[in-house]
């Protein structure tokens, strides 16, 4: 019948043990929390939306990682801060004050490289088409802890300009050092290369970081959809969960607009 809804049920209960029976499945439903078995029942239920969701957002960050970020490349050189060579141009032996003087100038080498001036001058020497200032932005110096070793990086979409860079960075370096700190040498140990793979963006990371949120945003929603739900949908719903028979049922009508 049109306009007509079925708000009000008739239960039939043959003893009170049925009645009180009844009566505790209703308070289970309202209760706070929920057994294993309705969990489980509720992501069955809701199984699809929550494939789909996840599903979506795991596309959505392929597609943002593969085709959207730009990649960028990191290039690495290492070099050896030390004693000069003797007049022989032999290396001079180091003792353990030495080891510890050169490790504590690490960072005062460290600081040298990524002066403006310095950069200024690899970018001339070397007619880069940089600013300095965006060098300077991801230009990277580590000293390696413990060591006499500093690394020096540098990150960008292209991969050859990359290691243009640190390669006239790292020769600049070298050649301001012997006027700087004239009884330090400096050499290169790892010697620059282009760089293969992207530093960034993690694709994979990103991929399974998206699944996991689109999986767990998926579940909440679930469950958010089940507890603002508290109604029957069908009389046969009703029954196995109160597990009484309906006797029956009266209809509400809405009573319909003049016009």
């Amino acid at each position: 019948m049109k306009g007509a809804k079925f708000t009000k049920t008739i239960f039939t209960f043959n003893t009170m043990k049925e009645k009180y029976i009844v009566m505790e499945r209703l308070n289970i439903m309202n209760r706070d929390f929920l057994k294993i078995d309705e969990i489980v029942n509720i992501l069955m239920k809701r199984w699809k939306m929550i494939c789909l969701i996840t599903l979506i957002s795991t596309i959505l960050s392929a597609i943002i990682s593969f085709f959207v970020i730009s990649p960028k490349y990191q290039a690495n050189t290492k070099v050896f801060i030390g004693k000069e060579n003797n007049a022989q141009g032999q290396e001079q032996s180091y003792n353990n004050n030495d080891v510890l003087m050169y490790q504590k100038l690490l960072k005062t080498y460290a600081e040298i490289i990524q002066t403006t001036d310095l950069i200024d001058r690899a970018v001339s020497s070397s007619n880069l088409n940089l600013q300095s200032e965006n060098i300077l932005s991801t230009l990277t110096v580590v000293p390696r802890a413990d060591t006499q070793i500093l690394e020096i990086g540098y990150t960008n979409p292209d991969k050859i300009m990359a290691r243009n860079v640190v390669d006239s960075v790292t020769n600049e370096f070298i050649r301001s050092s012997k006027d700087l700190i004239p009884n330090g040498n400096v050499k290169i140990i790892e010697s620059v290369k282009i760089p293969e793979s992207p530093v960034s963006p993690n694709r994979k990371m990103n991929i399974a970081i998206a699944f996991i949120i689109g999986f767990m945003i998926s579940i909440g929603l679930s469950f958010l959809l089940e507890f603002m739900n508290n109604t029957f949908k069908t009389r046969e719903q009703m029954e196995e969960m109160l597990g009484v028979p309906v006797l029956g049922t009266i209809p509400e009508y809405s009573k319909p607009q003049k016009g």
